[in-house]
C-alpha cells in the first residue's frame, strides 16, 4: 500500500504551523509562556524578530511570526516529502516482488 505524498505532506504541515502560529503569538504576547521553546526554536531557525526581543515594533512581531511558520512549513514538508517517499519506494519494492512471483 503506497501513501499519496501529497496529502502527507498537507496532512502534516498544516497542523504543525497552526501549532508554531499559536506558541509564535501567544509568546509574544505573553511574557513568560513558551520563552524557553521559542529561545531553543530561534537557535535553530535564526531571523531579526526573535520573540524575546524586547525592541520590536508591533508590525515586526508579524515579521517574526511569518518567519516562524515559514521555517516550520519548510521544514516539516521537506521531512514528510521524504518519509513518504522512502516508506513508497520502500512498499514498491515490496509489491513488486509479489506481482513478479505470481506472473
Amino acid at each position: 500500500m503506497k501513501v499519496n505524498v501529497k496529502a502527507l505532506v498537507i496532512a502534516t504541515t498544516a497542523p504543525a504551523s497552526l501549532v508554531i502560529l499559536v506558541i509564535s503569538l501567544w509568546s509574544r504576547l505573553s511574557v513568560s509562556f513558551g520563552s524557553y521553546f521559542m529561545q531553543a526554536y530561534n537557535s535553530i531557525h535564526p531571523h531579526p524578530f526573535t520573540a524575546l526581543n524586547p525592541a520590536l515594533l508591533w508590525y515586526e512581531h508579524i515579521y517574526g511570526i511569518i518567519f516562524d511558520v515559514l521555517y516550520i512549513s519548510v521544514d516539516v514538508a521537506f521531512l514528510s516529502g521524504v518519509v513518504a517517499l522512502l516508506y513508497n519506494w520502500l512498499a514498491g519494492a515490496g509489491e513488486g516482488e509479489k506481482t513478479d512471483s505470481n506472473a
